[in-house]
C-alpha cells in the first residue's frame, strides 16, 4: 500500500492529471484511489482544495461541469502535497 500512497504523491506532485485519469495509471479502482486519498488526506500527506468558480460571471445555465450551481456536479477539486508528504516522495527516492 506505501507504494500506492507513494504512486499517488507522485502524481500529485507533478500534476496534469485528473481523478479519472488517476485510477488507469495506478491499476486501481476509482473506490481504492478515493480510499487512499481520503486516508492521505486523513494522515496529512495532501490537502484538499476546491477550485473557486466564479458564480456571478457564470453564463453556461448552470449545466457546465465546473458551475458550481449546478446541484447536480460537484466543484472542481485539486490535491496539494503537504510537508509531510513531500517527505514521503523523499523517502522513496531516497532507498
Amino acid at each position: 500500500m506505501s507504494g500506492t500512497l507513494q504512486s499517488i504523491a507522485r502524481l500529485i506532485r507533478d500534476g496534469h492529471v485528473t481523478l479519472a485519469e488517476c485510477p488507469a495509471r495506478l491499476g486501481i479502482t476509482r473506490e481504492q484511489l478515493d480510499n487512499c486519498l481520503q486516508l492521505m488526506e486523513r494522515q496529512g500527506y495532501l490537502v484538499r482544495q476546491g477550485i473557486p468558480v466564479d458564480t456571478e460571471g457564470c453564463t453556461c445555465g448552470h449545466c457546465c461541469a465546473s458551475c458550481c450551481r449546478n446541484g447536480l456536479q460537484n466543484p472542481p477539486v485539486t490535491f496539494s502535497l503537504t510537508a509531510k508528504g513531500e517527505r514521503l516522495l523523499r523517502h522513496s527516492t531516497a532507498g
